[in-house]
């Protein structure tokens, strides 16, 4: 716990700043100028500590040559104790301790922690594994150059040290002897360290030696900051002139943008020290004062990015945060939190902050202010509408827009600017007026995170604990002489790949007999916020028709939607079960207060329920994927947050991309692929009375490469020879789905329960597989694969060998196809409306707006804009079928 702790505070900051900026290059470059960016990043950052590590260095060698005689003669003329105690007392007498010799080795503890932030990182980032770049064949792996029989010669780490002794012995000229062994046996430890190691870490250790030894020699010049401030403008004036002969915008822009900075850096720095001696000065005049400021803005910033935040989070959805891996409660996560937003925020510029003269110390503090009430402003008032979010604090519509609106841009600058202005007016009047209102703040926010964690404990305390499974028991119980309706809601199955996976594998066509396949089919969205409610509850509940009515919010909608077929089963006398459906009660807590008026209903927990049992049983290590990724997107969210709104693009861009997650995608489909597997243990036949069934699964959802023939997870898959799709995953997942259904069926066959049977497997949306089925009009087919919704309808006493009708459909259908010959002209239980539609064209109205369509849940209307309805007849496959929907032109 407490080597944690501190790994949190110390290494965990540095993690996520080396994280920050290798995303943003990986984004603008590739990943080997990447690791070199984040080299020349980092020395950038860490040159003011080198110069105040050799200022200290510089001032240890002048005390240490001055003491040199004096030291001398007691060690000549003393020995021993007597020794000891004369040169204490020298020492005590020229204001020296022997503990200040620890300055001279300040740069060498400089680098310490930067390595192992970097060693953490770097080695287990995933996309530098299997990367080449230059001589290098893989990132992520020893270079191996060349070899001497079985010996493999790692190139990079004897250049690295190499370099580093060379920038060495430039350093140490004219030092003592004690100071260069120092750099040599460093060098050769750090060779040591990382001669087995992955390319792309050496890589990086390798280009800081490099920029070291040019800071080293720079340091020999008799003006070095001059002579680097002339090589920079020259260099950026040249790349500069570069971007323009790319035609590239964003190179230009970001050229041009360094190059106006970098010449005009004698200015800027003027302009600084103008600023702290007109407007900052009441704060070097009461140093105790800027002290506490600095302290109390950085306590601010922890508490809100590490405990406010996060817990306001947890408590709108606490019960989804319990019992998740090996945590019980979601305190560690908040533990884990806090403790690397103590670091960010307060250990390390505290360290920063004590090494700096008094200039520096104002702009810090003054700094420390702006972000804590810029902090706090952006949070609260300008948190945004980012759709839903998911359980590891990522967002559901990754490929969102951040952009803002002029007017909201224009009001967050002026509110921005007005905030610089009233510091600088409050430090030069009243300089104990900002202390006041960070007081406040902090005993606000720390109040608000402390009744946040109150509430979830409480929460936690009423909660009962999942039962740990053990072996298998029934959970969906069905009748062998009554009438079973069953309906699977594959999240995210893609149609248009099933002719292929029914061609490769001839014997899935027997094993579906009585089975009819419905190719032209579509849904109303390509997500499931928007696409699912019309495939529950009908026609009244597509995004078109669900705008219409305003009398209820989004999710009520929603929930409405989930409730419409177990209400009418119910009311004709089914027993009716279903398992955990998407976005019920859009999260809100609790989520089964939805089903309070259905109390005979049945729900089961199958997503991640049986992992560990499925994990036991093949022997395979579980992987603490939701735990991993809480723990290390928390913070980043808290950052997402507190930025400016316009800069919040970069923060989700560059610090929710998973490279440090190398087992998420195995996890997520284990979760969802051992309830498919593990279906007819879990299903018996003691029922007495009808049965509906809704079981959704989203291992169609999941990403993962399986084992042919029979497509299950391995370890180590092997297959090949597969054809087109041999490592298509979504070509893997889908076949796994209809198998593992498949084996449902034969167990439905086996115990006489088949032709009483209804069974209907359909998506919400559909997935791009570059299927072909679909022509390319201006780039709309792989829209179009992504509407086209699975739809496969198995009726009672169906013994017709598997057949294909092209017969126009939508998933909204389901509820028709499900009730119907149970429920005569059934209707709408909450609108009233018949559930059976005649005239398809009047409410084909699909949506192709993302999924901040939906910005809170409690929203009456998705937000969608004109040119963002689609409307289709007949025959999907024929584009001129397709056609854009224009409300006002259909009014």
């Amino acid at each position: 716990m407490f080597l944690t702790f501190l790994s949190n505070i110390i290494i965990a900051p540095l993690k996520t700043i080396l994280e920050l900026f290798f995303n943003f290059f990986t984004k603008i470059s590739n990943q080997g100028l990447a690791v070199i960016g984040l080299s020349f990043v980092v020395t950038l950052c860490c040159l003011p500590l080198y110069i105040v590590a050799e200022q200290w260095q510089e001032q240890e060698r002048k005390i240490q040559l001055k003491l040199k005689p004096g030291v001398d003669r007691i060690k000549k003329a003393f020995k021993k104790d007597e020794q000891y105690m004369i040169l204490t007392t020298f020492y005590r007498q020229n204001h020296y301790h022997p503990m200040m010799a620890l300055r001279s080795s300040f740069s060498l503890l400089i680098q310490i922690p930067f390595f192992i932030a970097a060693y953490s990182f770097l080695s287990h980032v995933d996309a530098l594994k299997g990367y080449s770049f230059l001589f290098i064949k893989d990132m992520g792996s020893p270079d191996a150059f060349f070899k001497i029989g079985n010996f493999s010669i790692n190139i990079l780490p004897i250049a690295m040290t190499l370099i580093n002794c060379i920038s060495g012995t430039i350093y140490s000229k004219g030092h003592a002897l004690k100071e260069k062994l120092q750099i040599y046996i460093t060098a050769a430890v750090f060779l040591v360290l990382l001669y087995n190691s992955p390319s792309g870490l050496v890589l990086y250790w390798t280009m800081n030696n490099v920029l070291s030894l040019v800071k080293n020699v720079f340091y020999k010049f008799k003006n070095p900051l001059k002579v680097l401030y002339i090589l920079f403008c020259i260099f950026f004036i040249v790349a500069s002139g570069w971007s323009f002969t790319t035609r590239n915008k964003l190179y230009i822009t970001a050229f041009l943008s360094v190059t106006i900075f970098v010449i005009f850096i004698p200015f800027i720095i003027k302009a600084i020290n103008w600023f702290i001696s007109k407007c900052l000065f009441k704060l070097d005049e009461n140093k105790k004062l800027r002290l506490v400021l600095f302290v109390i803005s950085s306590v601010i910033l922890a508490v809100t990015a590490g405990l406010t935040i996060p817990a306001t989070i947890i408590d709108s959805s606490s019960s989804d945060y319990f019992y998740i891996d090996s945590y019980t409660t979601p305190l560690p996560f908040l533990f884990n939190a806090f403790t690397q937003a103590l670091g960010l925020f307060i250990f390390w510029p505290c360290c920063l902050y004590a090494l700096f003269p008094n200039k520096i110390k104002d702009i810090l503090c003054f700094l420390g202010l702006f972000f804590a009430f810029t902090g706090i402003l952006n949070c609260f008032a300008f948190s945004g509408n980012y759709g839903l979010m998911n359980i590891d604090f990522s967002l559901m519509d990754e490929a969102q827009s951040f952009m803002l609106s002029t007017p909201k841009m224009i009001l967050i600058i002026l509110l921005t600017i007005s905030i610089i202005i009233l510091l600088i007016i409050l430090i030069r009047k009243k300089t104990i007026i900002p202390l006041y209102i960070s007081s406040i703040l902090l005993l606000g926010l720390t109040v608000t995170a402390v009744i946040n964690i109150i509430h979830i404990n409480k929460n936690f305390k009423e909660t009962t604990p999942p039962e740990q499974i053990t072996k298998l028991e029934p959970q969906f119980h069905l009748s062998k002489t009554e009438k079973n309706v069953i309906v699977f809601m594959e999240d995210r199955s893609v149609s248009g790949i099933f002719p292929y996976i029914f061609s490769e594998i001839p014997e899935l066509k027997e094993t579906y007999e009585g089975f009819t396949y419905y190719p032209n089919t579509v849904s109303m969205s390509y997500y499931t916020t928007l696409g699912a409610p019309g495939l529950f509850g009908g026609y009244d509940y597509t995004p078109w028709e669900a705008n219409k009515r305003t009398d209820f919010t989004i999710r009520e909608k929603h929930n409405q939607s989930l409730l419409v077929m177990p209400t009418l089963f119910t009311q004709a006398g089914f027993d009716v079960t279903i398992t955990n459906m998407p976005y019920e009660n859009y999260n809100m807590q609790p989520v089964e207060q939805i089903y309070s008026n259905l109390p005979e209903l049945k729900r089961v927990k199958t997503q991640g329920a049986y992992s560990n049992f499925w994990y036991n049983e093949h022997g395979i290590k579980p992987k603490a994927q939701t735990s991993f990724l809480i723990k290390r997107n928390m913070l980043f969210f808290s950052l997402f947050k507190l930025v400016n709104p316009a800069f919040r693009v970069i923060v989700y861009g560059c610090g929710y991309r998973l490279l440090g997650n190398p087992f998420k995608d195995e996890a997520y489909l284990i979760d969802t692929y051992a309830p498919l597997d593990y279906l007819p243990e879990l299903t018996d036949f003691d029922a007495e009375n009808n049965t509906f069934l809704i079981f959704d699964n989203e291992l169609t959802h999941s990403p993962g490469v399986l084992q042919a023939p029979d497509f299950v997870p391995v370890e180590n898959v092997t297959n090949s020879g597969w054809g087109k799709f041999e490592n298509n995953s979504t070509y893997h997942i889908n076949t796994a789905m209809l198998l593992r259904i498949g084996e449902f069926i034969e167990y439905l066959k086996q115990n006489d329960c088949y032709d009483n049977t209804r069974i209907i497997i359909v998506s919400d949306h559909g997935n791009p597989t570059d299927s072909g089925l679909f022509e390319n009009n201006q780039g709309f087919s792989k829209m179009k694969e992504e509407l086209q919704a699975v739809l496969l309808v198995k009726d009672f006493n169906s013994k017709d060998d598997f057949k294909i009708d092209n017969t126009f459909m939508t998933n909204a259908d389901t509820p028709s196809l499900a009730l119907k010959d149970i429920v005569q002209n059934p209707l709408n239980p909450f609108t009233k409306n018949p559930i059976n539609i005649t005239n398809k064209d009047d409410y084909i109205k699909i949506s192709t707006a993302p999924m901040q369509s939906l910005r809170t849940r409690d929203d009456r209307q998705y937000t969608v804009r004109d040119d963002e309805w689609l409307t289709v007849h007949d025959d999907i496959f024929n584009n001129e079928n397709w056609s854009v929907f224009i409300p006002e032109k259909n009014k």
